[in-house]
């Protein structure tokens, strides 16, 4: 009964969109004692022929998905899994779950609230301190730590320490510049261990200005397994810069502005990060260089909180200077689902990894509609193309050197958290498929 009654609620909604105009238009010159139907009624279709066209595949599944949610809701295993959730994190352990970029492989790990744990948070409630650990099978390995305080003295001011360690069994590497070949396949293994203070003042809650200094040390070796080539060899007679590693120090800056009305599956709103940041070399190091990177994006309503049109921009440069190098693992990077936050930007129609480039520009464009809603359960099908390059000197950039993919996917999400994001994506290099569970943007 509940479902029928939601459907009926949706029907109507639709159709009192699509006929408010027309009821508004006629209002001055109605007859209040005219008779209600002048004419006989005629069936008219309850939604625009291409919001029929994307709904068809879903009826077909419709049956079996009610029945799921028809049983989540009866035997309450939506609110049962949340609570189990929200006691973990309550007492101190944040579940992760998640996949990497390269394969379908899922992550796995915790965040533990380590002043949580300790039954300190209500002595200090704006210190924090944190462990993190997360795996993923022949994937990578990372842990890390975050010791600090929020809202010093009752202001804006923050600050943390920070300590990482991550080892990467499978980056992928083509060779750098907009015209690599995928025939040049080589992976190698890439061991970070960092340690680092970051300070900043939150102007607003949207607004946020950071700045952090790092120590890094890089570590690169097997650059041939897994039927991959080795890069030296691969690519031999060229400059590949750090390709044996390095000991780096960074300094950085961002400022950010985010009016989203969520992080993770945002309906409205827009976000804007700059980043500047200055690497340094250690003990005799070649790298030396300036990174210059800007991400934004806007949500937009389409008539609708339904249909929401997506547009980011992506830009990124790296500067060398004093006959400094840049690392190839530091440049910007195209390719594969983009959900990586260290990893390479968005253009799901090619492979991670897939192209390398003192600098990059990148356009995302996506239409996200959502077919069904039940309760906090939406089920969205996304229709998006990227369009990028890389390049190395500005005066390198071309036109012709733009590549795009485009393709759908299906995002399941509650209470505005992805629980599944399936996306099929095509170039002229071949189609990718992805199952995440988050969203690139």
């Amino acid at each position: 009964m509940i479902l029928r009654l939601s459907r009926q609620a949706f029907v109507f909604s639709i159709l009192l969109w699509c006929l408010a105009p027309k009821g508004h238009a006629g209002e001055k010159n109605q007859d209040p004692y005219a008779p209600v139907y002048t004419e006989p009624l005629s069936a008219e279709p309850l939604k625009d022929p291409v919001s029929r066209l994307i709904e068809f595949p879903f009826q077909l599944i419709k049956w079996p998905m009610d029945q799921g949610i028809i049983y989540t809701e009866n035997h309450r295993l939506d609110k049962k899994a949340i609570w189990l959730y929200e006691q973990s994190v309550k007492q101190g352990v944040k579940p992760l779950l998640g996949f990497s970029d390269i394969s379908a492989i899922p992550a796995y790990g915790a965040e533990l609230n380590l002043l949580a744990l300790s039954k300190q948070k209500e002595k200090f409630p704006d210190l924090f301190a944190t462990a993190t650990i997360l795996h993923c099978p022949t994937i990578f390995f990372a842990v890390g730590s975050e010791i600090g305080a929020q809202k010093i003295g009752g202001t804006g001011f923050h600050a943390k320490g920070v300590f990482g360690y991550d080892r990467q069994e499978k980056e992928p590497f083509y060779g750098i510049g907009p015209d690599t070949s995928m025939g040049d396949s080589t992976s190698y293994r890439m061991e970070t261990t960092k340690v680092g203070l970051e300070a900043g003042y939150e102007i607003s809650p949207s607004i946020d200005i950071n700045g952090g200094f790092d120590y890094r040390n890089v570590n690169i070796f097997n650059r041939a397994h897994d039927g991959k080539g080795d890069i030296l060899h691969v690519f031999e007679g060229q400059n590949i810069p750090g390709v044996n590693g390095n000991n780096l120090l960074d300094y950085s800056i961002t400022l950010q502005r985010d009016t989203r009305d969520s992080k993770d599956d945002a309906t409205r709103g827009s976000y804007q990060k700059f980043l500047f940041q200055f690497t340094d070399n250690v003990s005799g190091a070649t790298a030396r260089y300036f990174k210059y990177q800007l991400d934004m994006a806007k949500y937009l309503q389409l008539w609708s909180p339904r249909r929401i049109f997506v547009a980011r921009l992506f830009a990124e440069h790296n500067d060398e200077i004093d006959h400094g190098a840049i690392p190839f693992y530091d440049m910007a990077k195209l390719g594969g689902a983009g959900t990586n936050t260290r990893g390479s930007e968005t253009m799901r129609g090619y492979v991670y990894n897939r192209f390398y480039g003192e600098s990059s520009l990148l356009l995302n464009l996506e239409y996200r509609y959502t077919v069904m809603e039940y309760k906090d359960f939406k089920l969205k099908t996304a229709f998006f193309s990227d369009t990028g390059q890389t390049f190395n000197e500005i005066h390198e950039f071309q036109f012709k050197d733009f590549r795009e993919s485009y393709g759908v996917g299906f995002y399941l999400s509650y209470a505005k958290n992805t629980l599944v994001n399936f996306s099929v994506a095509h170039s002229n290099e071949g189609t990718q498929f992805y199952v995440k569970n988050k969203l690139a943007f």
